[in-house]
């Protein structure tokens, strides 16, 4: 007979603050496949910094068109680093307020 359980101890494990998380990519193409696989990393709360410099205008608006589409779905935001530099993330990875911080810092 049972009639006490063992407390289960409560494990409670420390986040990774967002900015150590962010994922640094030059796109050198505008292939849907990279795009999608871009689009899963936002998916999993990863903020992403990707430089468009090597792409043409054309590929670079698809790529803001569609990423910007994802940050939107996901309540996330868009902000621009430098003028072909830009931070997508998901509301998720702004709470913390580090990636914010990070983005100062680089001012």
């Amino acid at each position: 007979m049972g009639l006490f359980r063992k407390k289960q101890k409560e494990v409670i494990q420390e986040k990774e603050a967002s900015a150590n998380r962010i994922q640094f990519h030059k796109l050198d193409h505008a292939f849907d496949e990279k795009l999608i696989e871009l689009a899963d990393i936002l998916k999993k709360d990863i903020p992403i910094v990707i430089n468009f410099e090597n792409l043409e205008i054309d590929d670079i608006n698809k790529c803001i068109a569609f990423l910007s589409g994802v940050s939107y779905a996901i309540s996330g935001e868009v902000i621009p680093v430098q003028e072909k530099i830009l931070l997508f993330g998901s509301e998720a990875s702004f709470e913390d307020g580090s990636v914010k911080t990070f983005l100062k810092e680089l001012n």
